[in-house]
């Protein structure tokens, strides 16, 4: 499967992304704070997405991989990186500390949100009386063993939302992704199966 990349500019700053497939239905892949966008093809996710019929992207944040440092707060950065990209709608993947980036989004454009995948990210509890607002599907997707977001908080967000659900890979850890990156992509791409079938 090839894999594109591109770079943009947006508000004055260089973006950098990959892209996988060709679908209008697109999955937004964001990085944990030791990562970047690479990992994701590393892992095999951009191309399991593409193989399964969705068009993957997996976004460098500002100041991570190629992509420029921003001035922007986190809560201000991802849409208007989605704007510059043509994206409208999609299934946003956020592993880790990317979640400071993806839950202010999914919250105030839920319109633009088919689905959500918390691979162990960060900022469920800031957000937390926030969550029974979507109503989309979201995946709380974490290692069995990991040490740094305990897996508690994925009960916290599933109990927190009206479409939920939790899966925990065994073994894994923190970048689950990393552990077992086949059930990792086998999960996530059974999930936006479901979120774009509705």
């Amino acid at each position: 499967m090839k894999i594109e990349t591109h770079t943009i500019p947006v508000d004055g700053e260089t973006v950098h992304f990959l892209s996988a497939g060709a679908s209008v239905n697109t999955v937004v892949l964001l990085h944990g704070k030791s990562f970047s966008a690479e990992t994701w093809r590393k892992t095999g996710t951009l191309s399991s997405l593409a193989e399964a019929g969705f068009r993957a992207l997996a976004v460098d944040l500002p100041g991570y991989g190629l992509s420029a440092p921003s001035g922007k707060p986190e809560d201000q950065v991802l849409g208007p990186i989605l704007d510059a990209v043509g994206v409208a709608s999609s299934v946003v993947v956020a592993a880790s500390f990317s979640g400071w980036y993806a839950f202010p989004y999914i919250l105030e454009h839920p319109e633009r949100v088919r689905g959500f995948v918390s691979a162990a990210s960060r900022g469920i509890r800031k957000y937390r009386e926030y969550l029974g607002r979507l109503r989309f599907p979201v995946l709380a997707l974490w290692g069995e063993k990991d040490d740094l977001v305990p897996v508690e908080r994925a009960d916290i967000l599933v109990a927190s939302v009206p479409d939920g659900r939790k899966v925990v890979i065994p073994e894994g850890t923190h970048a689950s992704y990393l552990s077992d990156p086949e059930r990792f992509n086998r999960e996530v791409c059974a999930f936006v199966a479901e979120c774009f079938k509705q």
